[in-house]
């Protein structure tokens, strides 16, 4: 693949500015997990998911032109391929901060998901102990009729 065929400048570019809606998306996602309930969360991830693959691709276009140049898949390799275009060489350092802010991102996600699925896990192992803990913590009967909490009669029990 020549440089005719690979446009550093407009490749990279487009790298950064799909870096960019990916930063976006794990802004929204962030804003989600802060807030209570979940109907935003499966949105997110599939535009996150998405945008993740368009990522992949746009790097992996970036990787075949260096690797068909004779050039490593790193920062030197970048360097190396990037000499003859140093506009793309700002591009590129540009992309480069971003990847970084996106990780930082979604670091922060990863942990509000965990913080999340504790706290879900939390409230399913209370009402799993409320409903097995034996005759006197059920609210309802096998035949959903009501139980009391505390035993002895109903009101209206002869």
């Amino acid at each position: 693949m020549t440089n005719s065929i690979f446009d550093p400048l407009a490749c990279i570019s487009r790298e950064r500015d799909a870096t960019r809606n990916f930063i976006d998306v794990l802004r929204h996602e962030q804003a989600a997990l802060q807030q209570p309930g979940a109907s935003l969360l499966l949105s997110i991830a599939n535009k996150k998911a998405h945008q993740a693959q368009q990522l992949a691709q746009l790097a992996d276009a970036r990787n075949y032109w260096l690797r068909k140049l004779g050039y490593t898949q790193d920062h030197i390799g970048m360097e190396r391929g990037l000499r003859d275009c140093p506009a793309a060489a700002d591009v590129w350092e540009e992309l480069l901060q971003l990847a970084e802010t996106a990780s930082q991102l979604n670091k922060i996600n990863g942990i509000l998901v965990g913080q999340r699925l504790r706290y879900t896990q939390q409230a399913i192992s209370v009402l799993q102990a409320s409903t097995h803990g034996g005759a006197n913590t059920r609210l309802y009967c096998s035949d959903g009729q009501p139980q009391p909490l505390f035993g002895g009669r109903q009101l209206g029990e002869g």
